[in-house]
C-alpha cells in the first residue's frame, strides 16, 4: 500500500483515521464552544464557507465533553423542523415513530430534557449544515430548542454550524447569541496543519519539500478540505513513482488531473 512506502500507520488526511489538528484557528472555535457549554449558554452558532473543517470541530467538541454528565444529541442537515424534533428525540435515546410526527417527537424530546434535568446531566444538542433549514418556520423551530425546557435547574446548550450561505438565519438575538467564524488556514496554519498529520500518522520525516507545501496552501487557499484531499493525492502519486519528497511539480501535476474546484471545496467550477 503506498502509505508504508511514506513509513505511514494510515492515510493522514483522509478517513475515520486522520486526526484532529488543533491549528489556531480551529482551537479558538473549538475553546470558545467548550465554554459556552460550560458556562449554560443556551445558544452558540458556527458559520464559515465549505471545507473549513466545521464538522471537525463539532466531533472534537463531542469527544472533550463526553462524560457521564454530558448528553449528547446531533442532526446533519435536517430538513424540516419535523426532521429536527425527531432526530434529536431520537439522539437522546427516545422513540419517535417514523413519518409525520411532529407532535409526538417535540414531546418525547422535551420528556428526554426534563429526564436529563432529574440526572443533572447537560444537553448538547449539535445540528450541523442548519443552513437546510431554509424556511422561517424552520428557522423558529431551532430557536424553540433552545427555549424548549425554561426551568433554571435545566442544562441545554444548541451548537449550530451553518455555512455562509446560512449565516443570514436570523437566529436569537446579539445579547446572547455567540457567534463563531472559521477562516481559510493561513500559509503558517497550512504548514502546522500538513506536519501534525505525518506526525500522527507515524512520520517524523518531512513528505513535503518546504516549496510544496507553499504550493499546497497556494492551490487550495487554506481550506482544510482541499488541503487533504490534494495531499493525500500527491502522496498516493509520489509512492508510485517511488519519491522520497513530494516537490511542488507533484502537486502541480495531480491538481491539472482533478476536476477544478472553487477552492478545492469539492464543488466542481
Amino acid at each position: 500500500m503506498w502509505q508504508r512506502h511514506w513509513n505511514l500507520t494510515a492515510d493522514p488526511f483522509l478517513g475515520t483515521a486522520s486526526p484532529f489538528v488543533r491549528t489556531p484557528t480551529h482551537a479558538e472555535a473549538l475553546a470558545r464552544l467548550i465554554a459556552s457549554v460550560e458556562s449554560g449558554q443556551r445558544l452558540a452558532i458556527m458559520s464559515g464557507a465549505e471545507g473549513l473543517g466545521k464538522s471537525v470541530v463539532l466531533e472534537a467538541l463531542v469527544k472533550e465533553l463526553k462524560t457521564p454528565r454530558h448528553r449528547f444529541a446531533r442532526i446533519s442537515g435536517p430538513v424540516d423542523g419535523e426532521a429536527l424534533f425527531q432526530g434529536m428525540a431520537r439522539g437522546l435515546g427516545m422513540r419517535v415513530p417514523v413519518g409525520p410526527a411532529r407532535g409526538t417527537a417535540w414531546k418525547a424530546l422535551c420528556d428526554a430534557i426534563k429526564l436529563s434535568r432529574a440526572q443533572k446531566q447537560h444537553v448538547v444538542m449539535v445540528v450541523d449544515d442548519a443552513q437546510t433549514l431554509e424556511s422561517r418556520a424552520d428557522v423558529r423551530d431551532l430557536e424553540r430548542l433552545a427555549r424548549i425546557d425554561p426551568h433554571p435547574e435545566t442544562r441545554l446548550s444548541v451548537i449550530v454550524a451553518v455555512t455562509e450561505a446560512g449565516e443570514t438565519m436570523a437566529l436569537g438575538s446579539s445579547e446572547w447569541l455567540l457567534a463563531i467564524r472559521l477562516l481559510p488556514l493561513t500559509r503558517s496554519e497550512t504548514l502546522h496543519y500538513v506536519r501534525e498529520k505525518l506526525a500522527e500518522a507515524g512520520r517524523s520525516d518531512p513528505a513535503f519539500t518546504p516549496r510544496a507545501l507553499t504550493r499546497l496552501h497556494d492551490l487550495t487557499g487554506g481550506v482544510p478540505r482541499g488541503l487533504d484531499r490534494l495531499a493525500s493525492l500527491s502522496l498516493m502519486a509520489g509512492a508510485v513513482r517511488g519519491l522520497e519528497v513530494i516537490g511542488p511539480d507533484v502537486l502541480e501535476g495531480v491538481a491539472r488531473e482533478c476536476l477544478r474546484a472553487d477552492p478545492w471545496t469539492g464543488t466542481a467550477a
